[in-house]
């Protein structure tokens, strides 16, 4: 593709060394090889892609995407913010603005992975080619790829629904990140509907404050992003959202235009009902949980915006057997106590699961929870979710998450600072807490180990070592019962 073709119709700036060149990739990565190449110089929190330009043109580029002049002899294209133009540029590359397929939007800080998820289930078992891009990976009809970030970068992001279109696939389902709201990644893209999950407290490193970050959510809600909205309305900021909105938006909640008017919860699904239009509806999931139950019904009214009758989706939804990656995983373990999975890590998301499980035991036994916090991310939560966890949990075992470059034992003084002499235990090794708990673990239990859901590392140091809570689980059962073989 020559550059003209590329930027004929772009805002920018100014051009300087204009050559009108082939353009065959894009990239930001300096250090990428990339051949006849855009490269893009985003000025970052901790670098700034300028002082790298000369280095991407040592490895293939040939032409820059700035904020300012340098003194190199290639075309640059002059813009107020290169975030804006990496996305405008993916877009014409791509030529992903000639997409045929619906696109479903799913923010919030809870939720989206599910939502989406579920979204994907019901479409694929009515029979649609669905692609999905979110935290556990991207998904394209039946091929899976490795996760890249919850909302990958604009380049990725447009690459791969390319990827989707050429595979035929009607409708892209995708988890949209605040991050990727305030980050510009999703400024070219047009959302057929678009979804709030909840807003709750989370990358207030980044953020700084709520308002701040609930109003990178809302903004989403504009006519320049999407044609129509979803939004929990029970959920703090829902309200709120509904007000700012200047499209569309159907409510979902106990008192909304999708009502929730009646539940049964149990460890093996959950039966609801349902009120639209004055119509009840009744429904049955294999889901768990109150939350859950909203994660289901925001995606059903996301399929009723998309024109899918009420009454069909239901049906299909009872033959549904939903299995999220990480979220609410009951493992079969052959023991009489339960292990449960989830990748809640955020006050909210362990508030959640835990009152998920309290309600479901029903006093049966205890519920022994182990949990950490991530490094170099929000310092703000840890304490508050230190207490909810004591506060929800028989036991609770205060670990290790992925502490990144922060030390794990004053991120654990983080999480229990405020707990004054609350019952809780500290094991800095994950492996080692997780061991713990099964090994204290009695008939009717339920361990609950949360934050890291189905990742498959550990970070420590800037380096990822692998690691599987599945699989301590899993090896330390097969230990112990290899050791009752040979006793």
């Amino acid at each position: 593709m020559k550059l003209y073709e590329i930027i004929s119709n772009m805002k920018f700036v100014g051009i300087k060394n204009y050559k009108d060149v082939d353009i065959d990739a894009l990239t930001c990565d300096s250090k990428e090889i990339v051949n006849n190449g855009i490269y893009f110089c985003i000025k970052g929190m901790n670098f700034d892609g300028h002082d790298f330009a000369e280095e991407s043109l040592s490895n293939g580029a040939v032409c820059l995407v700035v904020e300012k002049y340098l003194n190199l002899p290639v075309p640059q294209i002059c813009v107020n913010n290169v975030r804006v133009a990496m996305s405008y540029i993916s877009s014409i590359f791509f030529e992903t603005y000639k997409s045929n397929m619906k696109f479903v939007g799913i923010t919030g800080t809870n939720g989206k992975t599910t939502t989406t998820y579920i979204i994907k289930e019901i479409l694929s078992k009515m029979g649609k080619s669905v692609g999905l891009i979110g935290t556990e990976g991207i998904h394209i009809n039946k091929l899976s790829l490795p996760a890249m970030l919850t909302t990958p970068d604009p380049i990725a992001l447009h690459k791969v629904i390319r990827e989707m279109e050429s595979n035929g696939c009607e409708y892209c389902v995708m988890e949209v990140s605040a991050h990727a709201i305030a980050l510009n990644k999703i400024d070219n893209i047009f959302y057929d509907v678009v979804a709030l999950t909840n807003i709750t407290k989370d990358h207030l490193d980044f953020f700084h404050t709520m308002e701040n970050y609930a109003k990178a959510k809302q903004s989403l809600f504009d006519y320049k992003h999407a044609k129509s909205g979803v939004v929990n309305i029970d959920a703090k900021y829902g309200k709120e959202t509904m007000k700012k909105s200047s499209i569309e938006v159907l409510s979902v909640g106990k008192d909304a235009r999708v009502s929730i008017v009646g539940q049964i919860y149990s460890l093996k699904g959950t039966q609801f009902k349902i009120k639209i239009n004055d119509k009840i509806y009744l429904g049955n999931t294999n889901l768990i949980g109150e939350y859950n139950l909203y994660n289901l019904i925001t995606a059903i009214s996301c399929l009723i915006n998309l024109g899918f009758e009420i009454s069909t989706l239901l049906d299909v939804v009872k033959d549904c057997e939903f299995f999220v990656p990480g979220r609410l995983n009951i493992l079969n373990t052959d023991t009489d106590y339960k292990v449960v999975i989830d990748y809640a890590h955020t006050p909210d998301g362990i508030k959640n699961v835990l009152s998920a499980i309290k309600s479901l035991n029903k006093g049966k036994g205890n519920i022994i929870t182990v949990f950490g916090c991530g490094g170099n991310r929000d310092k703000t939560k840890r304490s508050e979710m230190g207490s909810v966890a004591v506060n929800l949990s028989d036991q609770v075992i205060v670990t290790s998450d992925n502490p990144r470059n922060e030390n794990p034992d004053m991120i654990i003084d983080d999480i229990t600072k405020n707990l004054n002499g609350l019952d809780y235990l500290r094991i800095v090794d994950r492996k080692e807490a997780i061991e713990y708990a099964l090994s204290i673990a009695e008939a009717n239990d339920i361990i609950a180990i949360l934050g890291k859901g189905a990742e498959t590392y550990q970070e420590i140091n800037g380096i990822k070592y692998h690691f599987s809570d599945y699989e301590v689980v899993d090896e330390y059962l097969y230990k112990i019962k290899e050791d009752k073989l040979k006793a």
